[in-house]
């Protein structure tokens, strides 16, 4: 994870900001999950990018139903080897089609199955891994070398078993960036959160749940159980993933996060927003294992605007080629070969689509064209 360098200004007005609420923050004590093991796993998982009242706990409560001697990790483990994949279970128990959690969870079950091996009780247990989680770094997610299960994961798994910590997610970076009027990165947030609830002898973990609460859910109510959410998305069986991997990946943008020139832009059917400009579309699109920002024309003289702007651009200082169809002169900038296929670099993608974006739109609007 790289170091940073958090100014002390930052760390002033993020500690102004959250003394105004320190009063109404929940009891640290009220926020203890009760859960047993094998629960606090699967929440882990399935709530990253999902909404985690209209699709998380559902399938928690149904799972305990069918379940309830299922507490214990090696339980959970030795009832998912009985299937014979991992999509095989989370499809029969979990009710989830994805394409990146069963892999996922199976290791993250064996992650926290080799912290407890030996123990003989849930209570002995449940006290292992609250030790781990005290003791844990937030880099330390690194050495899991767990596809897709980055940071946010990480940490919302320690607080979960009993880490007095903080979870870089989007109302939590949307906080801090707001305060400080720029984009603050995850392990800024990470930082600046900690330093600030140090200053005010405050519990990061209760402040990251009224942040998740008022974000969330517009209230500072402190539920039953902990809560890692993003976007909202569709609690059906039958869902396609990438519609909510899609709305959580503009989200951000689209909130102005990341600038304000494509903040409130309505998402396209197959992964786009874009902004117009005299008759000029710039248009950002977010593929599977690609991005790239483009721009297209219309009308009978469409190839001809297209090469009267397209000169703006010199080729030894930008990378394009020309994309037709019936309607549009497109040219496409390739910006990252990464896109939803690669969730841990998504902020990463953000920027450079938006950078890019921008300064092909202030480019075209600077020339008069």
């Amino acid at each position: 994870m790289r170091e940073i360098n958090i100014t002390e200004a930052d760390i002033a007005a993020v500690t102004t900001e959250i003394a105004q609420f320190a009063s109404d923050l929940p009891n640290p004590e009220d926020l203890v999950n009760s859960q047993p093991t094998a629960i606090k796993v699967i929440d882990c998982v399935l709530s990253l990018r999902r909404s985690y009242d209209r699709f998380v706990i559902p399938r928690l409560k149904n799972f305990r139903n069918i379940h309830p001697d299922i507490q214990r990790i090696n339980s959970l483990a030795n009832l998912m080897a009985n299937y014979p994949t991992p999509d095989a279970f989370m499809i029969s128990e979990l009710n989830h089609n994805s394409k990146i959690k069963p892999k996922m969870l199976q290791e993250v079950v064996r992650f926290v199955y080799q912290i407890v091996d030996g123990t003989q009780t849930i209570e002995e247990e449940k006290e292992i891994l609250k030790q781990w989680a005290i003791q844990a770094e937030p880099s330390d997610y690194q050495t899991l070398n767990i596809r897709n299960f980055a940071i946010a994961g990480f940490q919302y798994l320690r607080m979960l078993f009993g880490a007095d910590a903080t979870k870089p997610d989007v109302h939590i970076i949307g906080f801090l960036s707001k305060i400080l009027n720029r984009k603050v990165s995850k392990v800024e947030a990470l930082c600046l959160l900690e330093a600030a609830c140090e200053r005010l002898g405050l519990s990061v973990r209760a402040v990251d749940k009224y942040i998740w609460n008022r974000g969330a859910r517009g209230k500072q109510s402190v539920d039953e159980t902990d809560h890692h959410v993003v976007e909202p998305a569709i609690d059906i069986h039958t869902e396609r993933e990438t519609e909510g991997e899609e709305s959580e990946f503009w989200a951000p943008i689209r909130r102005g996060e990341f600038g304000e020139l494509f903040a409130g832009k309505p998402v396209g059917d197959k992964g786009w927003i874009s902004k117009r400009i005299r008759g000029v579309e710039i248009i950002l699109s977010f593929r599977k294992d690609h991005s790239y920002v483009s721009f297209s024309c219309r009308g009978e003289n469409r190839s001809e605007r297209r090469d009267e702007i397209t000169a703006l651009f010199p080729e030894a200082d930008y990378g394009y080629y020309y994309h037709e169809s019936p309607q549009r002169a497109m040219v496409r900038f390739p910006v990252v070969n990464k896109g939803k296929d690669h969730p841990e670099d998504w902020d990463e993608i953000r920027e450079k689509l938006v950078s890019m974006g921008t300064g092909i739109y202030n480019k075209i609007s600077e020339s008069g064209l």
